[in-house]
């Protein structure tokens, strides 16, 4: 049998990845069932908090959120949203992941190194605007610093706080509608009494100043095992998102429980959240275990594409 001619084996070889990368991505949002949907603009959950008491903790509640929130316009490796922040806020989503670099002291926001068409002035603008219109909500956000830091002249936090007492398109905002900590603050979880129509800073960077309670402090308790070697690894992310869940339910009250479906590495986003190649992916294996009443506290639920269904079936598990 003869040899094959070497650029023969190497379109065969492009040809079979191709084919291989095709099969591992999800079906389309937009033909998969409503379940597997990131789509949020059909779901319509305004107000969902403002119908809780206002004794209620923040870390009592269950709560749903987005991972990488803005990353809805980006690449499929840095994807993890199909919907913008407006259409996330009036779906129900109450809990944001918001990444900032730091460069030229101002924050653009990023996965990792890829920027995603936006900056923190329209994080703020979007949720504000949100706010103003549904004063008995609140949004935590998750602030952390992404990437390298270059070309700055002053600190993550003074730019942080140019942002809070100067910059004309985000002070007045933020003066209104974001929470400030007293004095000697010790991180506890606020109440929705203390926090309606505001943004409350979930403070994932280094500071000797407190804005909120500390990402992966003592008030909080996180489960983010988001390496995942291959797309065959999700059982065991999906254990691990389980075992958190069930000891949400049982923890102690005073404790926000944050729970992340998201995971990256060896497989897309899309593919863990959707599934594919006959694996169920990671919001309806979430999904299946809500609707069987796995638990009443979820916590906050972290997830990439969520959709109406799941977004719902969090808010659902609130009292009243």
């Amino acid at each position: 049998m003869p040899p094959v001619p070497r650029r023969t084996r190497v379109v065969t070889v492009l040809a079979a990845l191709a084919t291989a990368l095709t099969a591992a991505m999800p079906a389309s949002p937009a033909l998969a069932d409503t379940r597997h949907s990131g789509d949020l603009h059909l779901a319509s959950n305004p107000d969902w908090m403002s119908r809780l008491p206002d004794s209620t903790s923040l870390a009592a509640l269950s709560v749903p959120g987005t991972h990488d929130t803005m990353a809805y316009d980006a690449s499929p490796v840095s994807q993890t949203q199909e919907s913008p922040l407006p259409e996330q806020l009036d779906a129900g989503v109450r809990a944001l992941d918001i990444r900032t670099r730091h460069y030229r002291d101002a924050f653009p926001i990023h996965h990792g190194a890829e920027y995603l068409h936006a900056n923190f002035t329209d994080v703020v603008v979007a949720a504000t605007d949100f706010l103003r219109a549904h004063p008995g909500e609140t949004v935590l956000m998750r602030l952390k610093q992404e990437h390298t830091a270059e070309e700055n002249t002053r600190s993550y936090e003074e730019t942080l706080d140019s942002y809070i007492e100067e910059n004309p398109q985000t002070r007045d905002r933020l003066r209104e509608h974001l929470w400030r900590p007293d004095a000697g603050y010790g991180g506890r979880i606020p109440t929705l009494g203390e926090v309606r129509g505001r943004i409350v800073i979930l403070q994932d960077f280094g500071s000797g100043h407190a804005y909120g309670p500390r990402w992966n402090g003592e008030w909080t308790d996180i489960q983010d095992d988001y390496d995942l070697p291959t797309l065959f690894h999700v059982p065991q992310k999906w254990d691990a998102a389980r075992t958190h869940f069930d000891r949400t339910a049982a923890g102690d009250s005073d404790v926000l429980y944050v729970n992340h479906l998201s995971a990256s590495g060896g497989a897309l986003p899309s593919s863990i959240a959707y599934g594919a190649l006959g694996v169920e992916g990671m919001n309806s294996r979430a999904l299946d275990y809500l609707a069987a009443g796995g638990t009443q506290r979820t916590g906050v639920v972290m997830a990439d594409f969520p959709g109406p269904d799941l977004v719902e079936a969090v808010i659902a598990r609130n009292p009243g």
